[in-house]
Order: structure tokens, then C-alpha cells, then sequence
């Protein structure tokens, strides 16, 4: 059977109720999904949430799909109950360098057009659009994948961005300067020519993973969503834009964006974890047209949480890693801890060969284009995955004025609270970046750290003691 979101909430269900959960009653589209998610999180709980009833629309409702690093190996058909964050982390890397071709269903016979909508028919109000946070400008498609083709290659680009609610046939598209999309409608621009988009909501979260490849732009993106579902991924013929779209998916809307009309977006809940800096230029995309499945399920996220950077963290601490590896050939983990947004801070660990390898590490952990602003490099023997360890390995191996490097003023994270100057001005995508070399020296002497013996702690299982 074909992979995709219903037949992942159904796998979600089964698995128990730590990793899927409905909701009772109907909810208000103005805060109070995000609200139930964020109070889970902070029980330590992070399941997927159905809400069958959102008011001012007919359809479902889920969200938190990527609130554990346990949800995102359940979508690569891992057991969350016995899948290590290193197993998840390496899985993800297996698929993230494969690809396979993908596969063209009929429109007949492509469940997502059971419902067209065109002309007067499309209303975006039909959707259950969520208002995030109280200081949003208004409601935003959050998880929707944009799709658009290169003009010069024809290859199809698919890509996470915001989308703010414009009007009933309208919708902001805030394409960030450096990602893909902003490349492709760059080059439109110049052409003169219009930019025929795409956005399906709602499908397998293996699917979504892949649309935060970082690789280079010619790629076809589906090819890598394929790898991500370990099948071929189905495409059918868009109704009203000259484009492929997801045939499983469970909704998608189709437009045009004009590359040289720009209105505007935000204040927005931006991932640090703040509100961004007022009203900001983006495009404009016009509906032509809104398909959908008869029994359609609309799929939220939650930015500026949890969710929001850890749905991208695999994809970047995959990055990190091959960064590292040219570097220092002896890299074993890297992680991004919530600590750090999942994208402000990395711990990466090597098994230390020769002197200065723990900078070399870091330095380039920091030459990935990602938004990592700190990395700390720790031996092998720590569990970069256990903060406490990290931070351990920090306070016990590191001497500040040896072991810190701070590099000022570089290209960094530009939405990081802290990107400015002396005087106080914004200096744009600049922030000071730091390293904390916390592996031991080679070569001379060092007190040996106490562990368990190791046959006896493979050996013991502690059903067999504790009653």
C-alpha cells in the first residue's frame, strides 16, 4: 500500500496512546490547537494530535507529527519504542542519499482531486487555518510544500515557507533570499515571467522530511521524497498550473505568483522562539484552483515550538555531519539539542587524533550556510545526545582560555535575537559564532574517567533484580 498521512496516523494509533491522541471537542482556529501541544510538551509528552472538529471548517485537523525525534523515526517505519536518537539520526542519513523515480497516476485516478474547486468555488475559509500566537498578523499555512519548477531546467523544487491569508483566493508566500525558491522566483523576475506554484498539505511526514533536503537546486525533490518513503513517490498533473503534484496527498492549492508584485507578512512566531520584526515584503500568490480528497485531512504545525525546528534539525545535523567528515574523517554524532532551538547549537563528537582536531571540527560544523551560531566538540566516549554529558565533558575537559573560540561578526542566523551591533542596529544575517573544543589533549596526560565495567553492564537486565 502507498505511503501516506492517513496510513501514518493509523501506524501512529496502533503504535499507543504516547504517540497519537484525538481531541474531544471542537476547537477554536485562534490559538487553542497550539496551545494543547504546547501544554503536552511541557509534560514531556509529544503525540500526534487529531482534533476531528475545528469551527468555520468541515475538515479534521492534525498536528505535532515531528514533536520527538521518536515521531520522525516512526515515519521511517522504526519501532519509537526501541530506536535509539542515533539509529533515527543514521537512518535518516541512509535515506537522505538515496533517491528513486517517481511515479505518474492518472488525474482520474488521483485520490487528491475527488474535490475541485475552481473559479468562484475556491475558498481558502474552507480550510481549517490556524491564527498561531497571539501577535501574528493574521492565520498561516504553516506545513504547506510548496512546489514550483526551475525555469531554466524544469525541475521541480519543493520547499516548506510560510503563507499568511490574504483574502479568500490569496495567500502570502514569504520565500526566505537564500532558499531555492527565492533563486527560482529571482529568475522569473528577470524573465518577466509568471511563477506557477503549487501547495499540497497533508501527507506521509517521510515525504515532508524530504522537502528539507539541502542539496543542490538541480534536483527533483520528489526523487528524494521517494528515498525518504523508501517507495517511488506518486505525481499527477496539476488542473490549472503546468505542474506535477502529489497524487496521495490530501490537499493542494494551485496558483500564480506575480515575481514583481510584493505585499507584505508578519509580525510572525519565527523559530527562536520570538516574534519577528514587523510587516516584511513577500509575494503574492493568486488562487486558481483548490483539489482535495472527498474526506480530506488538513495538517498543522505549531512554529516557533518544538516542532517547528526539530522537523528540519535531522536535515541539517545530516549536513553538519558531511561538513565535519571532510574535515575530520573520525566524526561519530552530531546533534542539535532543543536547548538551542535545534538550530542555534551543535554537539558534535570525534574520536580525537592529533592536536587542534576539536577546533577543526568546529570551524567547520560553523562553514555549513545553517543557522548554528555554537558548536561544541566533544571525545567519542561522551553521548552527544545527553545534554547533561555534553555539559559534563564542557566543565571537566575544557579550559576557557584555550578552548573558546569566538569568531565575530559572520554570516549567521539572521532572525537570532542577539544579531546586533555595538550600538544597537540590526546588522542583518551577522552574528558572532563560538566554539567550545571540550575533548581531551592527545598525547599527555589526563585522569581517566570512571565508567561501569562494561561485560557486566551489557550483561545485567534489571528485570531480573528489581521486583
Amino acid at each position: 500500500m502507498a505511503k501516506d498521512l492517513r496510513q501514518f496516523l493509523q501506524v501512529a494509533k496502533e503504535v499507543g496512546p504516547d504517540y497519537y491522541v484525538e481531541v474531544k471537542k471542537p476547537l477554536s482556529p485562534k490559538l487553542e490547537v497550539c496551545v494543547i501541544q504546547q501544554k503536552l510538551a511541557r509534560e514531556g509528552r509529544f503525540p500526534v494530535i487529531y482534533c476531528p472538529k475545528i469551527e468555520g471548517s468541515d475538515l479534521p485537523l492534525v498536528t505535532d507529527l515531528f514533536g520527538s525525534r521518536e515521531m520522525m523515526g516512526l515515519a521511517m517505519g522504526m519501532d519509537p519504542r526501541k530506536a535509539t536518537k542515533q539509529d533515527i539520526f543514521h537512518e535518516f542519513r541512509r535515506r537522505n542519499g538515496t533517491t528513486r523515480p517517481v511515479q505518474t497516476v492518472a488525474s482520474s485516478q488521483a485520490p487528491v482531486h475527488e474535490v475541485v474547486l475552481k473559479g468562484d468555488q475556491v475558498d481558502l475559509g474552507l480550510l481549517p487555518i490556524i491564527h498561531h500566537a497571539p501577535l501574528n498578523s493574521g492565520k498561516y499555512v504553516s506545513v504547506g510544500c510548496m512546489v514550483c519548477n526551475d525555469p531554466d531546467t524544469g525541475i521541480p523544487n519543493i520547499g516548506i515557507y510560510r503563507h499568511e491569508l490574504k483574502g479568500k483566493d490569496k495567500l502570502g508566500a514569504m520565500l526566505n533570499p537564500g532558499h531555492h525558491a527565492a533563486y527560482i522566483a529571482r529568475r522569473y523576475a528577470e524573465l518577466g515571467k509568471p511563477m506557477e506554484v503549487a501547495i499540497f498539505i497533508g501527507h506521509h511526514p517521510a515525504a515532508i522530511l524530504g522537502s528539507q533536503y539541502t542539496g543542490p537546486q538541480d534536483v527533483n525533490e520528489y526523487e528524494v521524497m521517494g528515498g525518504f518513503l523508501d517507495e517511488s513517490f506518486l505525481v499527477t498533473q496539476a488542473l490549472t498550473v503546468d505542474l506535477q503534484v502529489p497524487a496521495l496527498a490530501e490537499i493542494v492549492i494551485e496558483g500564480i505568483i506575480d515575481p514583481l508584485e510584493m505585499v507584505t507578512d508578519g509580525p510572525f512566531s519565527e523559530y527562536p522562539g520570538y516574534y519577528g520584526e514587523g510587516a516584511k515584503p513577500c509575494y503574492l500568490m493568486n488562487m486558481t484552483a483548490i483539489t482535495m480528497r472527498k474526506d480530506a485531512i488538513y495538517h498543522d504545525l505549531d512554529p516557533s515550538h518544538r516542532e517547528h525546528n526539530l522537523s528540519g534539525a535531522l536535515a541539517y545535523e545530516s549536513a553538519v555531519y558531511d561538513a565535519v567528515k571532510s574535515a575530520v574523517p573520525t566524526v561519530k554524532e552530531v546533534y542539535s539539542p532543543p536547548s538551542g532551538a535545534n538550530v542555534f547549537t551543535f554537539y558534535v563528537s570525534i574520536a580525537k587524533r592529533v592536536p587542534g582536531e576539536g577546533k577543526r571540527a568546529g570551524l567547520a560544523a560553523l562553514a555549513f550556510p545553517t543557522n548554528g551560531n555554537a558548536v561544541v566538540v566533544v571525545d567519542e566516549d561522551v553521548d552527544v545526545f545527553n545534554e547533561e554529558e555534553v555539559l559534563w565533558a564542557v566543565y571537566t575537559r575544557m579550559v576557557p582560555d584555550k578552548d573558546i573560540l569566538v569568531i565575530p561578526a559572520i554570516t549567521g542566523p539572521h532572525l537570532h535575537p542577539t544579531a546586533y551591533d555595538e550600538t544597537g542596529l540590526k546588522r542583518g544575517p551577522m552574528t558572532t559564532k563560538m566554539i567550545i573544543d571540550a575533548t581531551m589533549p592527545v598525547g599527555l596526560p589526563f585522569a581517566k574517567r570512571i565508567v561501569p565495567p562494561k561485560d557486566l553492564w551489557e550483561s545485567m537486565n534489571l528485570e531480573d533484580y528489581l521486583s
